[in-house]
């Protein structure tokens, strides 16, 4: 950041008499000098109340940066390593990092400690997709028999996730409008900078979505297909409501998730993209996956292990 837009900064800012105040500010200024999403602002916001807590209860933000030192920055961190996983980590680093910089742009600090906060290193191909069991997604699927409206949407939004393996947020935005009845199409809009997915409304999927729409759908103004079942009824907004929905179905039927595998959609993008791997032409899995660059799938191509034994080489002096 050039001198002149850290001064810019600096006297921009307005020394928040609290830390609500003081996070507000910075997701402010996230959106408004950093040019993020409101949304990935928003996606900062538990971490940054996490890192005040670290110094207690105290909403004071001068005592609360009295407090920051790079000792205390340390022991955060290196407490919460011991508590949380590589995910959570990264994000909370992240978080750490930034706020760091900014409060010392903003005049609350008097010197930038953003450096002890490093990025945490992910491997691009260090780990194996994780993903529900086949047979786990065809109980799921095959114990859902009620009539209710909760039994529609949620039978119908688990045919659409093991049929699709779309994102999570991608069967949230769905609407109305892009189910193509007449050509037996579904479009799915795009979602974490990929592209849009275009596939065939199978007759399986068409049939669940019929039903709910037609018998447990509430009759509302708002375009989104699936809405929560209580009123003031309104699309599922939060990544952790269908989560919800999820674990509470898996509960129910008492399927054992493998470890490393989460109650949410991801589980079952990964179960679709590891069942046609190495069934389908790669380009075609790129398509249906939505991403932009192929190598963001080869992650998946892992998961074939049988055609990975027929690349191996034989080991130089080993058996024939």
């Amino acid at each position: 950041m050039s001198a002149l837009s850290c001064s810019t900064v600096a006297e921009s800012l307005v020394l928040s008499s609290t830390l609500s105040e003081l996070a507000e500010c910075y997701l402010a200024h996230a959106v408004r000098v950093r040019g993020v999403l409101k949304t990935s602002a928003e996606a900062e916001r538990p971490y940054l109340r996490r890192f005040f807590d670290w110094f207690g209860p105290e909403e004071r933000p001068e005592r609360v940066m009295a407090a920051i030192t790079p000792d205390s920055i340390m022991k955060g961190l290196e407490g919460y390593a011991t508590e949380h996983g590589h995910g959570s980590r990264r994000c909370m680093q992240k978080t750490v990092r930034l706020f760091l910089r900014f409060a010392y742009l903003a005049g609350y600090l008097k010197a930038d400690f953003s450096a002890l906060s490093p990025s945490v290193h992910t491997p691009r191909m260090g780990k194996l997709a994780r993903a529900i069991p086949p047979d786990g997604i065809d109980r799921l699927v095959a114990e859902i028999v009620g009539d209710t409206p909760v039994d529609l949407r949620d039978r119908a939004i688990l045919c659409l996730l093991s049929t699709y393996g779309v994102r999570g947020v991608q069967l949230r935005r769905l609407r109305l409008e892009d189910v193509d009845w007449a050509g037996s199409l579904i479009h799915f809009p795009a979602a974490k900078g990929g592209r849009a997915v275009e596939q065939h409304l199978t007759d399986t999927a068409g049939n669940r979505l019929a039903d709910y729409l037609s018998r447990g759908r509430p009759v509302c103004g708002h375009p989104e297909v699936f809405l929560t079942t209580r009123e003031p009824f309104g699309p599922i907004l939060h990544p952790r409501a269908l989560s919800r929905i999820l674990r509470n179905r898996m509960e129910k039927v008492g399927v054992v998730l493998p470890e490393g595998v989460r109650y949410g959609s991801h589980g079952f993008r990964h179960a679709f993209a590891v069942r046609l791997c190495g069934r389908v032409p790669f380009k075609d899995l790129v398509d249906m996956l939505g991403h932009r660059d192929p190598s963001t799938s080869l992650i998946y191509g892992k998961s074939d292990v049988a055609t990975l034994v027929l690349a191996a080489l034989p080991w130089p002096g080993g058996a024939a």
